[in-house]
């Protein structure tokens, strides 16, 4: 049923309504909620400027006391541990301390909303600025797999210098979020060089967090983006079936294209062996069930583990059969707890590190039974990210963003959703590539939203 229209005199508990209005003429975090307590009811009959709704059939039966509903009580709300350094590391939520006297606070959440978006509005122009850059690297990528493939030495010289400006990028954290952002989600036909810069990204990322000199970052990098140039020895046919083969020919796969991929860094003078230690390893196993020489642990090389990790987890998102696809929450979880055997934990915790519980991205569904899209993580507090939320009643012209480390903590993640599990219209709604094209992603502390950050996202 629509929704009917509503008197503010005719307001009540159990009533599920929609704020026909700006986002900014009320504190609500969304336009359309179920009202569940007397505060929100009283705030509801002293708002000007507005027109109420409500939907019969999603709301209470009339009748139900304000005693039968009481209002969220923190201590109700499951503490929820997020594995980092250690499994049992627990994030403490932000406090008004953590905050300049300059900022917002939420005493006044209509201002903060106008924070908000008056933030997002600059970072747009930045993540716009990265997102150039970005693509840049993309064009200049598949001119070096050619120059590589046909063995001419400026191939080499080129992915140096993309090794460096993405060095640049990321060295810097507000560039870093931007790009998490921007390799969220592969273009079709784009697919090999986009996979190839997202585990080089990415592994630029968890080298500089565990440590690397940039020397050695750029080498492990270098490894990372050409880690797959063997499989261009292959017939297109062929890689267009990788999400089909049999066991037996994954084995072969696996085991022929990091031999063709050295053969080819071979022929170029002057290619770092380290470089090339990760094309030729980064499908081993700690335990020796890897390819294509089954080397265990102590004979593998750091670089080559830390690209083994980054390569599964952006083929466990960006899968060659779309339907064996992880969300990116399912993927960090799957390395974490199924892969110990088999990949570097270190490695493991630092991409998790890097990219939060619920990476840039991701869908999820709020306990305000809401659907929204992470779109960057709040470094201090990662299970409480910055969301762009759907709403129908909602203008394109103003779309809801939530900080969940501003809000009140029953507002929360409830789970992860897989993108084919949603209507066609509000994945287009929520589609990583339009909003960056529309509307920025947000980065709290780099970029003040009301109180304090994209490369992994969206399957």
């Amino acid at each position: 049923m629509p929704f009917v229209p509503l008197h503010a005199n005719a307001l009540r508990l159990g009533l599920y309504i929609k704020i026909e209005g700006s986002w900014f003429s009320h504190p609500f975090p969304t336009n359309s909620f179920k009202i569940e307590s007397a505060k929100d009811l009283e705030t509801l009959r002293g708002l000007t400027k507005v027109k109420l709704y409500f939907d019969p059939d999603r709301s209470d039966p009339e009748g139900i006391r304000s005693d039968h509903i009481k209002e969220p009580d923190r201590k109700d709300v499951p503490s929820t541990v997020e594995p980092d350094k250690e499994p049992s590391t627990e994030y403490e939520p932000l406090t008004s301390h953590d905050f300049s006297e300059n900022e917002v606070t939420t005493e006044d959440p209509i201002q903060r909303k106008v924070a908000q978006h008056q933030a997002f509005q600059v970072y747009q122009e930045h993540l716009q600025a990265v997102g150039g850059q970005f693509q840049e690297v993309v064009h200049e990528a598949k001119q070096v797999m050619q120059d590589v493939i046909t063995g001419r030495p400026r191939g080499l010289r080129t992915a140096q210098k993309i090794v460096g400006e993405l060095y640049e990028i990321l060295d810097i954290a507000d560039n870093s979020r931007a790009l998490l952002n921007l390799i969220g989600s592969n273009e079709t036909k784009e697919e090999f060089f986009l996979h190839a810069l997202n585990v080089c990204s990415l592994s630029l990322m968890v080298g500089q967090d565990l440590g690397l000199s940039r020397e050695d970052a750029e080498k492990l990098a270098l490894g990372a983006l050409f880690h797959d140039i063997g499989e261009l020895k292959f017939p297109a046919e062929q890689l267009l079936r990788k999400g089909l083969m049999s066991a037996s020919e994954r084995k072969i796969f696996l085991s022929t294209h990091p031999k063709y991929g050295v053969e080819l860094a071979e022929k170029l003078p002057n290619f770092p062996y380290e470089a090339i230690d990760v094309i030729r390893q980064h499908h081993e196993r700690l335990n020796g069930s890897g390819f294509p020489t089954g080397r265990k642990e102590e004979q593998i090389s750091q670089f080559a583990k830390i690209v083994m990790v980054v390569d599964e987890y952006d083929e466990l998102c960006h899968h060659p059969d779309p339907a064996k696809s992880l969300i990116p929450s399912e993927a960090l979880s799957y390395l974490y707890v199924k892969c110990r055997h088999t990949l570097w934990h270190d490695a493991v915790v630092s991409l998790i590190s890097q990219l939060g519980v619920y990476p840039p991205g991701s869908l999820v569904n709020l306990s305000n039974q809401k659907i929204g899209i992470v779109t960057s993580v709040n470094l201090a507090n990662r299970l409480r990210p910055v969301i762009l939320v759907y709403d129908e009643s909602t203008s394109p012209d103003e779309p809801i963003i939530l900080n969940l480390s501003e809000e009140d903590e029953a507002l929360s993640i409830v789970s992860a959703i897989r993108p084919v599990d949603l209507s066609s219209k509000i994945r287009e709604c929520l589609n990583p590539r339009r909003i960056i094209s529309y509307f920025p992603s947000g980065s709290s502390t780099e970029t003040g939203i009301g109180g304090r950050h994209t490369l992994a996202g969206s399957t």
